[in-house]
């Protein structure tokens, strides 16, 4: 079943509507790699990118035409796409040749300047080039393709990589093991290349925000029956969901974590005059669960509250639960996770990379104590170590084109993208 066939009244004005379509699926292996298949990398690719689409003011809906591994014809995914009028639509895959070639291509309907799918693709293909610094094969015509030529809004289709590539290193390794954030390098090249088409601002990268909708993958509820819809207020994104409190409803958000640790949970719901005022949020962590009660009546309503710190391991998962002692309608929109170093709850990052005139790179240091910086390529591989106090410079003339992780030492933390032009 495709994601998001759901009930949905209509797309609020106001906001860009996004259609994300991971290729193959199910049957459909797409590419195949040693480690990986395609099916699987470009999932993990566009689950991630839902996730910075989430995050950006701008974007009122994003959707998948699919969030498992499951078939999913060619047909339905722009029946989907074109039944509910995205403003635009997005196919991600993975290409493959004979194992020697290398790089990445953008497909669109047109290479009229002046057409808008054009005009979408070179963002996104210059993006992505920036961040895997792989051999540019260009924004080509792809309206051969029924992904794009079928759509009703300007359609592309995107080939981060080849997937069967081996002769300098194993592409499908750096997927499959997800080495220096290989797959979350492109969705977030991806929403950079889509910002930048749109002129919206782009989630600082690394930031490590997960952020769930009630119309994001892995939110359920216990009865679609009992819950309706609402756009009024200010919900986050397109609209939330409501259901009145008679008998115990429920509904959750869960999601996997990349990296494991501490996270503040907030919660954002829309405020009204027959709210509950006692609804609890069920926090599920790595030491059990924690419940947190909030006032719906009263309390918040278009921003977001924190329901605490809490650390997890693997995944995460925030469940709302209605209590019959406060009669009223329970809302279930959104739940944000922010790591401690979050960029957004903090205004901060552990590492700054500064390019300067001399094609030198200047890396500011958390404190002015005497610290150690890793400098990783894409493989994986170290091919630096500086030592400084305050900060340290990389001066990179012996390396090639392509994308670079600067890491403080002591803690392997603060993993900051370095582009080599």
């Amino acid at each position: 079943m495709i994601f998001l066939f759901k009930l949905i009244s209509c797309f609020v004005a106001g906001g860009v509507t996004i259609c994300l379509d991971p290729g193959h699926g199910g049957t459909s292996t797409g590419a195949v790699g040693e480690y990986i298949l395609e099916k699987d990398v470009v999932l993990e690719v566009a689950l991630q990118l839902h996730n910075w689409l989430n995050q950006i003011p701008g974007v009122s809906f994003a959707a998948l035409t699919r969030d498992g591994d499951y078939n999913v014809s060619l047909q339905a995914r722009t029946d989907y796409a074109n039944s509910w009028g995205f403003d635009y639509f997005i196919s991600i895959h993975e290409n493959a040749f004979d194992c020697t070639v290398q790089g990445t291509e953008t497909f669109c309907e047109s290479l009229d300047p002046e057409d808008p799918s054009y005009q979408l693709a070179l963002p996104v293909q210059n993006s992505i080039l920036d961040a895997y610094g792989y051999t540019d094969r260009g924004v080509k015509d792809g309206s051969c393709y029924h992904v794009i030529r079928e759509s009703m809004m300007p359609a592309i289709l995107g080939e981060g990589s080849f997937l069967d590539y081996d002769v300098q290193w194993n592409e499908s390794y750096l997927y499959a093991f997800n080495v220096n954030d290989h797959v979350g390098v492109q969705a977030w090249a991806y929403a950079n290349g889509i910002c930048e088409f749109l002129g919206l601002s782009v989630p600082a990268y690394g930031n490590g925000v997960i952020l769930m909708d009630n119309l994001s993958p892995g939110f359920a509820v216990d009865d679609s029956l009992e819950w309706s819809e609402d756009v009024s207020g200010a919900p986050w994104m397109m609209n939330c969901v409501l259901a009145e409190v008679e008998s115990d409803r429920t509904a959750s958000w869960t999601s996997m974590i990349p990296v494991n640790g501490s996270f503040t949970v907030s919660s954002w719901w829309t405020s009204g005059n027959d709210r509950s005022s006692s609804v609890c949020y069920r926090v599920f962590h790595s030491e059990g669960h924690t419940d947190v009660n909030v006032d719906q009546f009263a309390g918040g309503g278009g921003e977001w509250v924190s329901l605490g710190s809490f650390s997890f391991s693997g995944e995460c998962s925030v469940q709302i639960l209605g209590s019959l002692s406060a009669p009223g309608v329970i809302v279930a929109d959104a739940v944000k996770l922010v790591p401690p170093l979050g960029i957004e709850e903090h205004g901060v990052v552990a590492l700054s990379v500064l390019r300067n005139p001399a094609s030198s790179f200047t890396i500011l240091l958390p404190s002015s104590a005497a610290a150690e910086v890793y400098i990783y390529n894409s493989a994986g591989r170290r091919v630096s170590t500086l030592k400084g106090s305050g900060f340290v410079e990389w001066a990179p003339f012996d390396q090639p084109q392509g994308v670079y992780f600067a890491v403080e030492a002591d803690q392997l933390r603060s993993v900051k993208l370095v582009y080599i032009r």
